[in-house]
This record gives C-alpha cells, sequence and structure tokens, in this order.
C-alpha cells in the first residue's frame, strides 16, 4: 500500500526565492520542494499538500499558529503515516515548542523541516531535511512532535521539538538541550542515539501525555542573565507584563548583590505589580550557589528543562487563563531531562 504523508505548507525560507538580493514568498516553491523530493526517491510516497498560511516566520501572529494548528487537527490520523509542517528557520525553535505542547496527542509524528537557505541555493538544506523527515516518519515508529534539520554537511538530526534549543545566531544551525538529539537520518536509514536523558523508543511509540489548550500569551518577557544587566532600567508601571521568564547563567546563578543590579530586588519589584517571575531552567541535582540561596519565595523554578521549553509552557499557560507555573512540573512531551 501507498504510504501517504500529509504536508502543511506556510512559507519560511524554503517557500522562498532569492530575487534582485531580497529573499522573499514564492508560490512556486512547495511544488519545487516535491519535485526535488521525487527526483531522488520517486513517487513511493503520496502527499496530500495544503497551505493555511503563507508568511516569513519572523512576521508569525498567533493566527498563524492557530491556523497550523487547526489544518494538523483537520487531518485524519487514519489516513496518514505522518504530517510534515515546512516552516522558517527564525522562529522554529519557540513554534516548535508550542505544537511539542499543543499536538503531541494527535497520534502521529509530526515532523518541522524548514532550510536555511532557498531551494534553488547551493547551500540549501530543506531537501535534505525534507527528506529525512520523511524517512523518520515511515521507519522511525514514533508519535509527537519533531524536528529535522541538518548542520553543514551533516546528516539530517531528528530533534525532539521539546528540546529544541534556540539556534546559533550566525550559522543558523539548530541543536537540541545537552546536544542530545533524537535520531540521525542518512542513507535512507533512521538510527537512533542512546543519550542519558532521551526516551525509549517504546515511550515515543505511545506519544506525550494530553495536549495542553492552544490559546497563548503574548505578555511575556524573556530575560537573560549577562554581566552588568541592570535590572532597574524595567519599568513595569506604565504596563508591565504577565510575566518574566529569567534564563539564569549556566550554573543557575544571577547577581543577587548591590542595587541596580539585584534581582532578589527586581523579584520584589515585580511580586508588587503582580509579575510572576519564573527562573528557567534549573537543574534540580546540582548543588546552590551562595548567590542563589534566600531568592524570594514568590520566583517560581522550572526544572530540569530547557528555557524554550519553560518560557513557551507559561506562554500557554498563562494563555489558557492559569498561572505561570501551572504546566512547569509536568512532563507533556517529554522535555524534562531527569525524569
Amino acid at each position: 500500500m501507498k504510504k501517504a504523508i500529509k504536508v502543511i505548507f506556510t512559507g519560511g525560507t524554503i517557500g522562498s526565492a532569492a530575487r534582485n538580493g531580497t529573499v522573499d514568498l514564492d508560490g512556486n516553491a512547495n511544488r519545487r520542494l516535491i519535485e526535488m523530493y521525487r527526483a531522488e526517491r520517486g513517487e513511493e510516497v503520496q502527499f496530500d499538500c495544503e497551505e493555511p498560511v503563507s508568511m516569513l516566520s519572523e512576521n508569525v501572529h498567533e493566527e498563524q499558529l492557530h491556523a497550523i494548528y487547526t489544518a494538523v487537527k483537520a487531518a485524519n490520523p487514519e489516513l496518514y503515516d505522518g504530517i510534515v509542517i515546512t516552516h522558517g528557520t527564525d522562529s522554529l525553535c519557540i513554534n516548535a515548542h508550542y505544537f511539542s505542547l499543543t499536538l503531541c496527542d494527535v497520534g502521529l509524528p509530526i515532523v518541522l523541516v524548514s532550510s536555511l537557505y532557498p531551494l534553488e541555493d547551493c547551500r540549501q538544506n530543506g531537501l535534505k531535511n525534507f527528506t529525512a523527515a520523511v524517512d523518520f516518519i515511515l521507519k522511525g515508529g514514533a508519535k509527537g512532535v519533531f524536528v529535522s534539520f541538518a548542520n553543514g554537511k551533516s546528516p539530517a538530526e531528528i530533534h525532539l521539538a521539546s528540546r529544541l534549543m534556540f539556534c546559533d545566531q550566525i550559522t543558523g544551525w539548530y541543536r537540541s538541550v545537552l546536544g542530545e538529539s533524537l535520531a540521525v537520518v542518512e542513507g535512507g536509514e533512521v538510527r537512533f542515539l542512546n543519550g542519558a536523558s532521551l526516551p525509549a523508543r517504546e515511550e515515543l511509540s505511545r506519544g506525550g501525555k494530553k495536549a495542553v489548550a492552544p490559546d497563548i500569551c503574548r505578555d511575556v518577557m524573556l530575560i537573560t542573565a549577562r554581566s552588568l544587566l541592570n535590572f532597574s532600567l524595567y519599568d513595569f508601571d506604565r504596563r508591565a507584563p504577565r510575566a518574566v521568564v529569567l534564563e539564569p547563567y549556566h550554573s543557575d546563578t544571577v547577581c543577587t548583590s548591590g542595587r541596580n543590579l539585584n534581582f532578589t530586588k527586581f523579584a520584589e519589584y515585580c511580586r508588587e505589580r503582580g509579575v510572576e517571575v519564573v527562573i528557567a531552567s534549573v537543574d534540580s541535582r546540582a548543588n546552590v550557589y551562595a548567590s542563589a540561596v534566600g531568592l524570594p519565595q514568590s520566583v517560581i523554578c522550572a526544572f530540569d528543562e530547557c528555557t524554550e521549553s519553560a518560557l513557551t509552557k507559561v506562554m500557554c499557560a498563562l494563555g489558557a487563563g492559569l498561572s505561570a507555573s501551572a504546566y512547569l512540573k509536568d512532563n507533556i512531551f517529554f522535555e524534562k531531562l531527569h525524569r
């Protein structure tokens, strides 16, 4: 029986072309991707294609996320072996986390695919990522949400969408937290890796827990700890976010001395204005540095998941009318590193 895969095109660089030094959406790119795949692999897979949105991914809003979500939910899982979502690279990370939370119980492998360059560019990795996604859907035996991405000339890696980290600023390359991607796809074969924190294949075949509601809150601020970060510059008296997510130093620390650089004072400032503060991520097994002792009780710690996961959970929780901490203790789609 012929294999069938639903392909949801959304634009992005993989759906674009370069003209006169400018990259923009191109109506022929979607067909080009399928034709390039057919040239390599033939007609063994039937692709059922639709394009609910067409966007450069840096321009994504809630409406586009919900349109993609709705298109996936409308697909009959009995008709398909899996779903591919083409996507731009710029907002791939957080959107992948969003779909891992909201679509992990669909009962099919859902793989996000992107390209660093348009398909006619010799540097593009879109075809390799797409081909690897198809191979993973047909041979991986996993359910849930994943990302297929090849860095440079390396084989495509399959990442748990719930563990994808922000890409490298210059190269645009993507990695999983702890450097532990789920699998490598090369020569049409899927080789699962044995990272210490990764779920077993039996778990992957069952998928995740019940997905969360698709509503999302934009009023969440991400602050990354850095040397000489001046917390006193944040003024929430005119308009305050619903929550602040602080990415601490790698040792789970942040400045807690002095006046303007003191996170403790900033946390108290937020508490007085009803702004929830989340530190993400914190390693539950690590020793606590003296500077981290005595943080206000109002601070919420997101344990054992990457910052990107915690940030998206907070946005989804607040979107559902819950507290920022509502989903942070749950292991919804294998995002927790210590289980």
